[in-house]
């Protein structure tokens, strides 16, 4: 059975021997000299021989001699693994992966990583886009630390935590007609045009968006292929606003109404489990840069960083 043998008498001891003073050690441990000499007899006591001379008790024995370097590595040893965990908690270094959708990671992740890497410079991101349902699926199955998505089915084993709604459009060329209608535009005036649809008719089930959709001439899955056929002028297609730049030059979004359809976008975390330092920071950018916390964490943490680099 091992000694029970504390961190604090190995500190002493290590003092005692570098110093070749009790005196001494007990002024740089700011604790008095009969505290360093009992806890050094204790641990003596303890591994059951002495670690210093009788005659002259700052000169080590043998058996001290053998110690010093292991206790003096344990000591160092402890030291890194407890600032690395202690780093690790004050968000300065550590990981995070995240999966999102393509919209939300295209249009509202860039601002957020900006802020969290000048604050975070140590902590390493990963990034997945994918459709919603993939994204449930890695955050279930504990592939990343939380997922930003609309939630397509409630289950057991995720939290939801709401962001923001997100309107369901027409989006098409500048110069469609549909573009240039002077009135407001319904599911039902899309009757009659070349239809594209994609994976987020899932979001017009059970209403009559989903008849005219049901009617499109081409299906299409990923985002950058549908947006060329867009561009091409292949045909129109519905998607949530967030799916196309603002700064697209030839593409624009129209609200389509009767039925409005939105999806509201959440940030999806396993349940009853607790984020990591670094998970919970980054959370709270993304509320803070969508308006839904206060920034006062973050900046303090983002200042006292700055101070440490500044000193």
């Amino acid at each position: 059975m091992l000694p029970d043998v504390k961190l604090q008498q190995l500190r002493y001891f290590v003092l005692v021997a570098e110093l070749k003073s009790y005196h001494a050690a007990a002024e740089r441990a700011a604790r008095t000299q009969p505290a360093i000499s009992l806890a050094i007899r204790e641990l003596e006591h303890r591994l059951g021989e002495p670690l210093f001379e009788r005659g002259n008790k700052t000169d080590m024995t043998p058996f001290g001699e053998h110690c010093y370097p292991q206790a003096k590595a344990l000591l160092e040893h402890y030291g890194r693994v407890v600032g690395q965990m202690a780093m690790a908690a004050e968000k300065r270094i550590g990981q995070i992966s995240i999966a999102c959708v393509p919209s939300f990671a295209s249009q509202k992740l860039p601002a957020i990583l900006e802020v969290f890497a000048r604050r975070y410079p140590d902590v390493h991101i990963g990034i997945e886009d994918d459709t919603a349902d993939s994204v449930q699926q890695r955050v279930i199955n504990g592939h990343v630390d939380f997922g930003v998505a609309n939630l397509w089915r409630v289950d057991p084993n995720l939290d939801f935590e709401s962001l923001l709604y997100d309107q369901m459009g027409l989006i098409c060329r500048w110069d469609h007609p549909l573009a240039q209608s002077q009135h407001e535009l319904t599911w039902s005036d899309l009757q009659g045009h070349t239809l594209i649809t994609n994976g987020t008719v899932r979001l017009l089930d059970g209403t009559h968006a989903q008849e005219v959709m049901n009617r499109a001439k081409f299906s299409v899955s990923n985002i950058t292929s549908l947006m060329a056929m867009l561009r091409a002028g292949m045909g129109v297609t519905a998607l949530p606003q967030l799916a196309l730049d603002p700064a697209d030059t030839e593409l624009c979004f129209v609200p389509l109404c009767n039925p409005m359809v939105q999806r509201e976008l959440g940030i999806l975390t396993p349940r009853r489990q607790t984020l990591s330092p670094a998970g919970k920071a980054m959370r709270g950018c993304i509320l803070e840069h969508l308006g839904l916390a206060p920034a006062c964490e973050s900046q303090a943490d983002e200042a006292a960083h700055a101070g440490e680099e500044v000193g």
